[in-house]
């Protein structure tokens, strides 16, 4: 747990939670009620005082503030009850709930104009990530409720620790979602930040199998960034991919200049 900062930064999670001396605050948003000396926060979206307990400026309900715990950025549990951003898990087992990662998707470094200068800061996190109980796996993507993911297997089930990749004896999974025809013993993500993966001769885009996309031939496309998500682009021996969406040589080079281009200003435009 972490004691309240004197200051507000959007870069720092120890500093989503601040106090002016005279209230408490998350964000911009005062927290109405809050207690300065007995409040404490975890990760930056959880927090508790000796009354209440919250998820960002907003208090929960039916809360116990002496067995409250964040579990990362995206889950929290008392002795009753499991929540995320999205509310409370209906009929989650509090008792043997766990996190299965860090329940984080990085957004990248963040870009803000100040002054007519662009500066360029540290990078940001939302919550995103799995967490499982003694009947089901949960998945939650920072929209929404909370999804549970149906045909997982809570014993072998593990995360990618990556906010959208999992699997376990018998399915690979994209969020909540099953990636038909991928086999967890043979499937493999292609790039880190990618949405693209692979198993024997088949290529997926997220959850979708690309049809006809030529395996042995098939690479992902890199191209620089600063903040948010890379471009999802791809291309084997006879096309480009936007997405799971075949386009021309042309295009796919069209949209690689951009991103470069895109790339480029922004560099230019940074203050050290």
């Amino acid at each position: 747990m972490n004691k309240l900062s004197t200051t507000f930064d959007n870069t720092d999670l120890d500093k989503h939670y601040w106090t002016d001396g005279k209230s408490v605050f998350h964000r911009g948003y005062k927290i109405k009620g809050a207690d300065i000396d007995t409040f404490h926060h975890f990760y930056g979206l959880w927090a508790k005082d000796k009354k209440n307990c919250y998820c960002g400026s907003s208090k929960l309900n039916n809360t116990d503030p002496k067995t409250f715990q964040a579990l990362n950025l995206a889950y929290a549990k008392n002795k009753d009850n499991v929540w995320t951003l999205g509310g409370l898990i209906n009929d989650a087992d509090t008792k043997t709930f766990e996190v299965c990662d860090n329940g984080m998707k990085s957004m990248g470094k963040c870009v803000e104009w100040v002054d007519k200068k662009l500066y360029l800061y540290n990078e940001t996190y939302v919550p995103y990530g799995y967490g499982k109980d003694k009947n089901n796996v949960y998945y939650y993507n920072f929209s929404g409720k909370t999804k549970i993911v149906k045909k997982a297997d809570i014993h072998s089930f593990v995360s990618l620790n990556d906010g959208h990749f999992g699997l376990d004896k018998n399915f690979v999974f994209y969020g909540f979602a099953t990636i038909l025809k991928a086999k967890p013993n043979t499937w493999k993500k292609l790039k880190q930040e990618y949405y693209y993966s692979k198993d024997g001769d088949k290529i997926f885009y997220m959850n979708r199998l690309i049809k006809d996309a030529d395996p042995t031939s098939f690479e992902v496309i890199e191209t620089a960034l600063i903040t948010g998500s890379p471009p999802q682009l791809a291309k084997d021996k006879t096309s480009g991919f936007s997405n799971s969406n075949r386009i021309s040589f042309e295009e796919l080079e069209k949209e690689i200049e951009y991103s470069a281009d895109h790339f480029k200003k922004i560099t230019e435009k940074l203050i050290d």
